[in-house]
């Protein structure tokens, strides 16, 4: 008998493994596809045979229900989105009128509907307007305010008119005095002058 050479040898050892990998694919084939076959006919009634039918069904259920839910709440939520910017631009629109003709420092607009409640954005600037509007106010009426601005240019001339100490004296007391602030100069000031 006659020996096989190594190159024989791994020649057919090559064919051996080629052919029966070859083979094996064709197999594995077969068996995907009868499993498919098998799987599509027996895939609806799998849920059934694990007794997990009732579940799903629950499940697809709740899933529509909250897809409903969150449709129709967008569109809640977008409809009532919607009013609230455009009820607070015409208040926005109201209140910059006034602010324009009462000469309001004061800004309306910049309110965003994810940041607070509009009534009270509104009614925070709308206090600072009251505030602005109440302090114009108080200050005209105070009588020492403007008083106090014409009362102190008034002393100063008196104290740079060149006048005696005794002289400047008197008259910044009765400049302080009408401006209701007290004055008293250092006695050793003015009996320096005597």
């Amino acid at each position: 008998m006659k020996p096989i050479r190594s190159n024989e040898l791994l020649y057919l050892d090559k064919v051996i493994n080629d052919k029966f990998y070859a083979k094996r694919k064709d197999v594995e084939t077969e068996i995907s596809q009868n499993a498919q076959t098998m799987s599509d006919k027996a895939n609806k009634h799998f849920p059934k045979e694990l007794k997990v039918d009732g579940k799903l069904k629950n499940l697809n259920q709740a899933y529509k229900q909250y897809a409903d839910f969150i449709q129709t709440k967008e569109l809640m939520e977008n409809d009532l989105r919607t009013k609230v910017n455009n009820l607070s631009a015409q208040v926005e629109e109201h209140l910059d009128k006034y602010k324009q003709s009462r000469g309001w420092d004061i800004r309306f607009d910049g309110y965003d509907v994810r940041d607070a409640n509009p009534v009270d954005y509104f009614e925070r600037a709308m206090r600072e307007a009251c505030f602005e509007e109440a302090k114009t106010k108080a200050t005209k009426e105070h009588k020492l305010h403007s008083l106090l601005n014409s009362q102190q240019e008034y002393a100063k001339n008196i104290l740079y008119s060149g006048g005696d100490i005794n002289t400047v004296n008197t008259e910044l007391k009765k400049a302080f005095s009408e401006a209701e602030i007290e004055f008293q100069l250092p006695k050793s000031l003015v009996q320096l002058s005597r």
